[in-house]
Parts: structure tokens; C-alpha cells; sequence
């Protein structure tokens, strides 16, 4: 089955459509509907644990439309900031609302050499505007000169909300805009709001609408779970770009399976998420989870007891072959990108989201493209479960 994502705008005449992103092992649909009932869909069966998806704002098209309009999608250099030392600003809100833009901007930090800087005397940099209402949006894409709002609606202040706005301001526009969108998903335009239009705008109508004068040539892989969707490529391009210098005069490291050097401590390897030791050659650490090997015989892994445990499983098959997998089972709560999860990496590039099942779960089996799947399961403090099959692929 053909690994696409599943896309859900939700709204209605009064309110402003959303995008939500999920995670599964689907042909991708756009579906929107009126009220929280999962929508059946053929090859798929329900895993969620109350059938009652939580979904909260992740970007809204702005009821000013001058401000839509100032907004542009690039990536090129001239749109790069001169420094790894950003300064921002944090207008209107309290304490709490402060904090959560802080812990957004951490999320950036701890992957990346970035330093966001709070500077209420610069000139030049990001300004978070708290406003009433369910519209979060960034007035630019890249740096422009000056300050540049990143507005967060009352409605839709969440820290991955945050980390998302930034991505823009960043640099990176949505994924499912890029200019290969078409090799690896489809978009149902009947259902797709109005309002909602330039946030599936192609590549090339981007560039001519909002005069485009620089992008850049990088072309990461395609991630579907990553923040724009955004994830860790999103982060190693940041480091590509602005962390190039920071390990030099540091003894090379042969990280492995995409890791590179952790511009934040060059002694080490970040890897990608399952993996760990030094290199990026071994299973990430956890209280739960390990190594398994696919055999000619059908196995079965059930996920652990517990709320608050990070499992790692990483199932090889014999030398030539593959790995045969299918979720069997499953409870998760359904949510906006699938907050509680088990995830499988099935591809050989470990650097990019597996798909991520909690709402559903596919009926058919799946085959991974090398001799290795990852298996992760973060119920995040919520009941949940899984069971997996798995088998050798000749």
C-alpha cells in the first residue's frame, strides 16, 4: 500500500478552517466535516479509544487578508538572518502564555544551534503578538528587516503551534507545497475551504502570487511527520545552513544512518529518533523495547503496561531480505499528530517520520524498504496499546 498521509480540514461558515496533520499508512484524502465523527475509510479500522479526536489549531488563514498578502514563501539566502543569535520579542499575554512561547522556541534550540535571544531594545528580529481569536500566522517567511509578527490566536496557542510559526519565519514553507508535492500526495480542492487556498497553493502559483525573488536549491526528502508537515530534516537543514562552522576544529565523527554532529555538544552524534551509541549505529536507549529478528514465522510484539513509558524496537531480517509487518491491534486517543502513537519506520532513510497510527490503523500489511524497521511507542501519559505481527520478506 502506498505510504500517503491523511489530511482533515474541520470548520464551518464560522469559523476558519484548519490543517491537520496525521500521520498513517493511507492514500491521502481531504476530508472535512462538521462535527468530531471519525469518517470511515476503506482499508483502514478505527484504533482510536473513544472515537472522539481531539483536535486543536494548528495554522489559520487570517481574517486580514493584508496581512496574508505581505506574507511570502521562500528560502532563499537572502532571506537567511545574519546570525545564529535571533532576537525576539513577546507582546501581550500573561505569564503562562510567555512561558508557552518559550517552551515553542526550545524546540528549535535543542535541536539546532539556534539561540533565541528575548531583546525588547533590538530593531531587527521576531515578535510573538498574542490576539483573541483562532488565527495563528507569520507575517513573513525569512527573515525581511525589521520586526516581523508571528500572531498567536488565544484559540490556537499550543508550543508545537509555536515551533511551527517559526518554522516560517525561519525560512521553511509547508512541505505539501513543495514543488514534488504531486509525487507524494493528491489534493481533493472541492473540499478545501476558501480561506484555505494559500495553504495548498502550488509551488509555482506561490512564486508568481507573492513575487518570489530567491529560493533555495536544498531539497531535503520528503517527510511526511515532519512540523510543515517539519521534523528532523527540517532541523538539519537549519544546521546546514546557520551550524556549518560550529564543530570545526572537533575530530570528524562517522555518524551513521543520517546522524550528524550535535552542534550543540560536537562530541556526539544526533541521530535520528530509535537510534543511538555513539555513531548511530545502535538501538536508542529506553526502559523498555530491544532487538528482535524476523523469522520465517509469524512474531508477535505487544506493547508494555504503563502511561508514561518510551519504547525502541528495532526488527531486523536475515541478510537479502525484508521485513513483513501489520498492527494487529490498537487503542490510542485520537488527536492532532497522533500525541500518543506508536510509530514504524519502514523506510531506509531512519531520518524521516515512519507512519504514525493512533485514529487508525491499516488492515494490510506493510513491507519495509531495507532489512530493518524502527518500532516507537510514546502513549504520552494516556491508555494505550498496540500488538504488531511481523515476518521475514524473502
Amino acid at each position: 500500500m502506498t505510504r500517503k498521509i491523511f489530511y482533515s480540514l474541520f470548520g464551518s461558515l464560522q469559523r476558519i478552517s484548519v490543517l491537520i496533520l496525521t500521520i498513517l499508512n493511507l492514500n491521502l484524502a481531504i476530508v472535512i466535516y462538521d462535527n468530531v465523527t471519525l469518517p470511515k475509510l476503506a482499508g483502514l479500522e478505527f484504533m482510536s479509544s473513544d472515537k472522539h479526536p481531539e483536535f486543536t489549531f494548528i495554522e489559520a488563514v487570517s481574517k486580514t487578508s493584508s496581512h496574508r498578502h505581505k506574507r511570502q514563501v521562500i528560502a532563499g539566502t537572502i532571506y537567511e538572518w545574519s546570525s545564529r543569535n535571533i532576537p525576539f520579542q513577546i507582546w501581550g499575554g500573561d505569564f503562562n502564555f510567555q512561558n508557552l512561547i518559550r517552551r515553542g522556541i526550545r524546540m528549535w534550540e535543542e535541536s539546532t544551534c539556534l539561540r533565541f535571544r528575548e531583546n525588547m531594545q533590538a530593531q531587527d528580529g521576531i515578535r510573538y503578538v498574542l490576539v483573541k481569536g483562532d488565527s495563528c500566522f507569520t507575517e513573513y517567511l525569512g527573515r525581511n528587516g525589521g520586526f516581523q509578527d508571528i500572531i498567536i490566536g488565544s484559540e490556537c496557542a499550543e508550543g508545537y503551534v509555536i515551533a511551527h510559526e517559526t518554522g516560517h519565519a525561519l525560512g521553511f514553507w509547508h512541505t505539501h507545497q513543495r514543488p514534488d508535492r504531486k509525487n507524494h500526495i493528491s489534493i481533493n480542492w472541492r473540499n478545501v475551504l476558501v480561506k484555505a487556498t494559500t495553504s495548498f497553493m502550488p509551488f509555482r502559483s506561490m512564486l508568481q502570487v507573492f513575487g518570489i525573488r530567491q529560493i533555495s536549491n536544498r531539497r531535503p526528502p520528503y517527510d511526511y511527520g515532519s512540523l510543515m508537515h517539519y521534523n528532523a530534516v527540517a532541523h538539519a537543514m537549519i544546521n546546514d545552513i546557520y551550524c556549518t562552522h560550529v564543530c570545526a576544529g572537533f575530530p570528524p565523527l562517522p555518524c551513521q544512518s543520517g546522524g550528524y554532529p550535535d552542534p550543540n555538544n560536537c562530541n556526539v552524534c544526533r541521530c535520528p529518533e530509535g537510534l543511538g551509541g555513539l555513531h548511530c549505529t545502535q538501538l536508542q536507549l529506553s526502559n523498555c523495547g530491544g532487538e528482535l529478528v524476523a523469522g520465517d514465522r509469524w512474531a508477535t510484539l505487544r506493547s508494555p503496561t504503563g502511561r508514561n513509558v518510551h519504547c525502541y524496537w528495532r526488527i531486523t531480517a536475515p541478510f537479502g531480505s525484508r521485513v513483513r509487518f501489520r498492527l494487529t491491534d490498537g487503542e490510542f486517543p485520537c488527536s492532532y499528530g497522533c500525541q500518543s502513537y506508536v510509530e514504524i519506520k519502514h523506510k531506509v532513510d531512519f531520518r524521516l517520520t515512519g507512519f504514525r497510527s493512533c485514529c487508525y490503523r491499516p488492515k494490510e500489511d506493510t513491507v519495509s524498504e531495507g532489512p530493518q524497521i524502527l518500532v516507537i511507542y510514546h502513549p504520552n501519559d494516556r491508555a494505550a496499546r498496540f500488538t504488531l505481527r511481523y515476518i521475514r520478506q524473502p
